[in-house]
């Protein structure tokens, strides 16, 4: 096997000339598609990354509305509480505001009947003392002794 200059030289100069060809009609045009792959690639890559960002905030907002509807569940619940509370109270001062004058009236009803009572007695105490009179009459008492007897029955059965 012998080496050739001739040949050496003339596969040197084809593989230049191969080289320029490719070179003006092939590597410009694969490294623009291969470029424009790149960019493409990483327009996409940047994309992902703006929609994994946007998704992130979205879940933190979504989050955050979840935490204060929460809140604001506990507010509400409290709130009704409170006034679950006010009303109870209210309905038990009202109860007992109702049962004192019950009480009240019931006192100056039996009050009433009392002197009623009172009065019907006296008014049969005279009608009794008028028969006890009369009685004492009978046996020729002078008017000042009746007088004096009838003062002295009421006064007694008074106090």
């Amino acid at each position: 096997m012998d080496i050739h200059g001739s040949i050496i030289i003339a596969s040197t100069i084809n593989f230049f000339i191969f080289y320029f060809i490719l070179k003006k009609f092939v590597f410009k045009k694969t490294l623009g598609v291969i470029n424009d792959r790149k960019v493409e690639v990483e327009e996409a890559f940047q994309k992902a990354r703006n929609e994994e960002a946007r998704a992130e905030q979205l879940k933190k907002e979504h989050e955050e509305n979840i935490r204060r509807y929460k809140e604001d569940g506990v507010k509400l619940v409290e709130a009704y509480k409170t006034k679950a509370d006010k009303v109870y109270s209210e309905t038990i001062e009202d109860a007992t505001k109702e049962a004192t004058l019950i009480h009240e009236r019931a006192v100056v009803e039996a009050e009433r009947e009392k002197q009623k009572a009172e009065k019907e007695i006296k008014s049969q105490i005279i009608n009794l003392s008028m028969k006890f009179a009369e009685k004492a009459l009978e046996k020729e008492i002078d008017e000042e002794e009746h007088k004096r007897l009838i003062d002295d029955f009421i006064t007694k059965v008074g106090s």
